[in-house]
């Protein structure tokens, strides 16, 4: 793009946790446009967030502070980071928009018209729209474009109208590692979960449980780490010493970096109802670790394949069974040097030039 004008952006985030997915991919495009000269990114948090800790505020990320006294007052935290998000509206000279929410979406769309602006309001969705929370079908049409995290969410704007030219599919980007994990050098086969811990929510644990005290009929020769909180982990416990499985989890709690707490693992297990992208397969793959997971809506078929794990029908403990006993057995062995190069196209460097060939499309 040399000699071409810069693509100005401006990334608009809803109210986040600090901890999630989509906080992890937002700070891989806040350090990525922070050394390109091709664009001129900011991201704004009208809203603040839950946590502080996964960015660094910066002339590029601006974010309202006073929303941030109010993070547990939905009413008055929406109102008032809606005002700021419309001062900013009015002062930009933006080529481009993106909106990670369709209340967003609808929100700028709104402010587009009425301060006569020229942008493009581009979507960046990170669930499935079938399934993530106050996600407005037709507020998500007011956009113009719509960057898809996975093939399944791709699908779900075709089914509901939007024309493929207005969509293009970048997946989400991961980072090389610079440590593969071993395979476990004990008798114990090391399961993982890294995650939210919602028992009957979308991380849907219970199928999780269920199937590791069926796998206990066949083998008690395997412990699980547990990689994360939430609202459900006294549930969660209880659940887990119903079934019998208890003394063979490990609960670590929420950690920052779970994969360098690894010395060895053997599989980590994600029994989702419903994904967006499935970031955590993708980063365990990258690192060496074989994965099974629900093929649930959207994204993990995108990710694992016969080459990295095992899909599994959602819903079905039977076969989720059957995928943790193959691990226990080690009826097929997964070569852990040999796993990160079945994601390569998810690296940061293929995603950001599909990104970028995405976000000069749209500013045309």
């Amino acid at each position: 793009m040399t000699g071409k004008k810069r693509v100005r952006v401006v990334v608009v985030l809803p109210f986040l946790s600090g901890e999630g997915g989509t906080e992890a991919v937002v700070n891989e495009w806040m350090s990525y446009f922070k050394k390109t000269s091709n664009f001129d990114v900011s991201f704004l948090l009208p809203q603040g967030s839950m946590r502080d800790h996964w960015y660094t505020e910066s002339e590029s990320v601006k974010v309202f502070r006073f929303a941030q006294v109010f993070r547990n007052v939905h009413f008055l935290r929406n109102f008032f980071g809606a005002l700021w998000l419309a001062l900013k509206i009015l002062s930009t000279s933006a080529d481009e928009v993106i909106c990670l929410s369709t209340k967003l979406i609808y929100e700028v769309s709104y402010l587009q018209r009425i301060f006569h602006k020229k942008f493009k309001l581009v979507s960046w969705i990170h669930f499935s729209l079938r399934h993530g929370q106050d996600i407005n079908l037709e507020d998500l049409k007011k956009a113009d474009f719509h960057l898809a995290i996975s093939s399944g969410i791709q699908s779900q704007m075709r089914q509901i109208g939007i024309e493929e030219s207005k969509i293009r599919r970048i997946g989400n980007p991961v980072s090389k590692a610079e440590h593969i994990i071993p395979s476990s050098t004990d008798s114990l086969i090391r399961f993982v979960y890294s995650g939210r811990v919602f028992v009957d929510g979308q991380k849907n644990l219970r199928e999780l449980v269920s199937g590791l005290a069926e796998l206990n009929k066949y083998s008690k020769r395997w412990t699980l780490d547990v990689f994360g909180d939430g609202p459900d982990m006294a549930e969660f416990k209880a659940l887990m010493t119903r079934k019998g499985i208890f003394d063979q989890v490990i609960l670590h709690g929420w950690v920052k970096h779970p994969f360098e707490q690894l010395s060895n693992a053997d599989c980590l297990v994600l029994t989702s109802k419903y994904e967006g992208f499935g970031m955590v397969l993708a980063e365990a793959i990258a690192r060496g670790v074989p994965v099974i997971s629900s093929d649930c809506p959207t994204g993990p078929a995108d990710i694992v394949n016969e080459n990295n794990g095992y899909l599994y029908k959602p819903g079905s403990v039977r076969m989720l069974t059957e995928k943790l006993i193959l691990i226990v057995g080690g009826k097929k062995k997964f070569n852990h040097k040999l796993l990160p190069e079945t994601v390569s196209e998810f690296y940061s460097d293929s995603y950001f030039k599909r990104l970028e060939k995405s976000l000069v499309y749209f500013s045309h």
